[in-house]
């Protein structure tokens, strides 16, 4: 089993959690970020980057608390 970075989930006492990854191995343009169609316009809050793009952030960071998803955080200098 992967032992996932500290991430927020919305708890439902009612129903249980199950968490499935959702690429492998994609093609390296491919785009990897919030899906739009869930996300009002101009509520992003997370970059969406090609794939290649994505592993070069990943791969160096530490699995410790949030560090990943700061740095995947828009700011008002990117896009």
């Amino acid at each position: 089993m992967y032992k996932s970075i500290e991430h927020r989930a919305v708890i439902n006492t009612e129903k249980e959690r199950l968490s499935i990854a959702a690429f492998h191995s994609p093609n390296i343009d491919a785009m990897i970020g919030p899906l739009k169609e869930i996300v009002p316009h101009g509520e992003e809050v997370y970059k969406t980057l090609d794939h290649e793009n994505f592993m070069r952030l990943f791969f160096p960071a530490k699995l410790e608390g949030k560090s990943f998803l700061e740095r995947m955080k828009l700011t008002s200098s990117s896009s």
